[in-house]
């Protein structure tokens, strides 16, 4: 019934997060701290290129990964139209099949929160399996501060003069025992004013407290974990960034 990042919200992502677009002045925080590793770093859940494209242009050599093969092939649109190589993978986090060891992995803007927490020690072992010995691992969290049940939000985006897509956002509810909270996104392409194509995604962002999140960093088998909050320059942020060695 539902689509994850299929073609349609897709083509949003790329209109909302277009390459090079810093959210919060992620791209920037994740620069400084990543700017000296001069082994491979490989991006979780690269999207369309967002980070990844820019990092490679300042001449780190990055890898991205994704389960999304539209987000793919997107990615590798963007690539090709900045002129930079890489390489990018379809695959699943919680069984990784890469024969590079990483220097640094990275996983920012909370986009480790979208997996569901069955997942996530698989997913963390996966990672610590796939870097060199005392390599970095950096991802961020979020907590939703910002939740509010029942709320819905609608967006257009325009694709060209006769065509666009209308998104519909509503919010579920919030899980307070499992942790998570949930919407109903809803994409719809419109063309020439008939709505000829629907994309539905069940939304949910799942949220862990600091010390649990350390927790299960270190029964994973992480060491030396440390974390900040708000790009260290905002107290207040919900977002908050591990970093962790193997």
């Amino acid at each position: 019934m539902f689509v994850e990042y299929g073609k349609l919200s897709t083509k949003v992502y790329e209109i909302t997060k277009p390459v090079g677009k810093s959210l919060d002045g992620d791209i920037e925080y994740y620069y400084e701290k990543l700017k000296n590793v001069t082994g491979p770093i490989l991006e979780a859940g690269v999207g369309t290129g967002r980070m990844l494209i820019p990092f490679i242009q300042k001449g780190l050599t990055m890898e991205g990964i994704d389960l999304s093969e539209e987000m793919l092939v997107q990615c590798r649109m963007n690539m090709n139209e900045h002129q930079v190589t890489g390489n990018v993978f379809q695959g699943d986090l919680t069984k990784l099949e890469i024969e590079t060891r990483y220097e640094a992995i990275m996983m920012p803007t909370g986009s480790f929160c979208l997996l569901p927490k069955f997942m996530i020690k698989d997913v963390l072992k996966s990672f610590l399996n796939h870097l060199s010995d005392k390599g970095l691992l950096m991802l961020d969290i979020e907590l939703p501060v910002w939740f509010k049940e029942a709320e819905v939000s609608a967006s257009e985006f325009l694709l060209s003069d006769d065509s666009g897509v209308l998104f519909t956002s509503t919010a579920r509810g919030m899980d307070w025992f499992e942790q998570k909270v949930s919407y109903i996104h809803r994409y719809e392409l419109v063309e020439q004013g008939i709505v000829t194509e629907t994309e539905l995604s069940h939304f949910t962002l799942y949220w862990y407290g600091i010390e649990e999140f350390k927790a299960i960093l270190a029964e994973v088998g992480f060491t030396d974990i440390t974390y900040t909050v708000g790009y260290e320059k905002n107290d207040e942020s919900s977002l908050v960034t591990f970093f962790a060695k193997k």
